[in-house]
């Protein structure tokens, strides 16, 4: 290949993905392939920022993203998986839960075997939460660290609240 022309070639390449990855994000979109952790920006999240909102003199909320390991579960085929919760709660300045517009939780777990991934949304609500676990690792002689990453977004009154969650939980061969 004619050295310019591939030159010329990478640049449109470069160009289209830094087009594509700063378009904004339609209103409740869904999840595309491919998304890894490698490259966050392919995979639509809302951009990332704190909760917080109103007016000075109107109400303030908070936007609150958690994640959660809640034990191992074995499958059949003799694999050992976290079990993760991943949750998104809208409350206001006195920590009680308040109905939002629009409210959702996104969440990836990224390990050495595989990643999964859950999603919940809701409208008129104060809670979303997913429930699901990573890929698995064999029961003898399996181990590795799993990365959790959730994205929570909320609307409410026309004011929009990101915020973004990780953790890393460590997979074992031991019971």
């Amino acid at each position: 290949m004619n050295k310019h022309l591939g030159n010329l070639t990478l640049a449109l390449v470069a160009a289209l993905a830094a087009a594509l990855a700063t378009a904004p994000r339609p209103a409740h979109a869904q999840f595309q392939e491919p998304c890894t952790i490698d490259n966050p920006d392919s995979c639509n999240f809302p951009p990332p920022g704190g909760g917080g909102g109103g007016t000075p003199t109107g109400p303030t909320y908070t936007l609150q993203g958690v994640i959660q390991h809640q034990g191992y579960e074995y499958s059949s085929g003799g694999f050992r998986h976290a079990k993760i919760r991943g949750y998104s709660r809208f409350a206001n300045q006195n920590n009680d839960r308040v109905d939002a517009d629009y409210i959702e939780v996104r969440c990836y777990a990224y390990g050495p075997t595989g990643n999964t991934m859950d999603y919940d949304d809701e409208t008129n609500g104060a809670l979303v939460d997913v429930h699901f676990y990573s890929s698995g690792y064999p029961a003898i002689g399996g181990s590795g660290i799993v990365n959790v990453q959730c994205t929570h977004y909320a609307e409410n009154n026309g004011v929009v609240y990101n915020a973004t969650s990780s953790a890393q939980i460590a997979i074992s061969n031991y019971p």
